[in-house]
């Protein structure tokens, strides 16, 4: 429901260049294959598939497709910026990213890591069972990160990550402000699930 398949197939077709070239190609689209999930970069430097072609890696793109209209609400409703991850081997993968709705600077971060202390990860390595995850970030900004789990169960089994990055005060569960962002996170986390469920009918 959601791919545009003649996107998929010049992605495959890109994709398959690279697995027999990796070496070769265009390093600016590369670099858009990598920020979509779509390739990894290896530690010497060499980018390859970032899954088996069609496969978990493509399935990204709905993941991202499901979540990005009730992302941007989140992030609309909460005055913070959002983030949804999946797991990776050293913490979790940022899939999309919503900005903060103000003028200050930002940074894209789809394709980064999260670290494995982060709220993200986390959350992605607790049980999958509704818990928010809360964690203070280290970027000396005050800035905190709520996160919960997203499960769409069925024959291509789905679990993902969303969280919320803004003011501690406003994230930490230990204070009553945060009820607001809790219920704002739990109900773009419902609808996320119930619109990717919804496309795999």
């Amino acid at each position: 429901m959601y791919r545009n398949q003649a996107f998929v197939g010049r992605t495959a077709a890109a994709l398959r260049l690279l697995d027999r070239h990796p070496e070769d190609g265009v390093t600016a689209l590369l670099r858009s294959l990598e920020a979509e999930g779509l390739v990894r970069r290896e530690p010497d430097g060499a980018f390859r598939p970032a899954g088996p072609l069609g496969g978990p890696a493509a399935d990204c793109n709905d993941l991202r497709a499901a979540a990005m209209n009730w992302a941007d609400k989140l992030a609309a409703h909460s005055g913070m910026s959002v983030r949804l991850a999946v797991a990776h081997p050293d913490g979790a993968r940022i899939v999309h990213h919503v900005f903060r709705p103000d003028n200050s600077p930002q940074r894209l971060e789809t394709g980064e890591m999260c670290p494995a202390t982060g709220a993200l990860a986390r959350a992605l390595a607790a049980p999958h069972d509704g818990r928010f995850v809360y964690a203070t970030d280290t970027d000396g900004h005050g800035t905190a990160s709520l996160a919960t789990t997203i499960h769409c169960p069925g024959p291509e089994p789905t679990t993902c990550a969303l969280g919320l990055t803004g003011p501690r005060p406003a994230l930490d569960p230990a204070l009553p402000a945060s009820g607001h962002c809790r219920d704002l996170l739990r109900e773009a986390a419902d609808r996320i699930a119930t619109t990717l469920a919804a496309g795999r009918r």
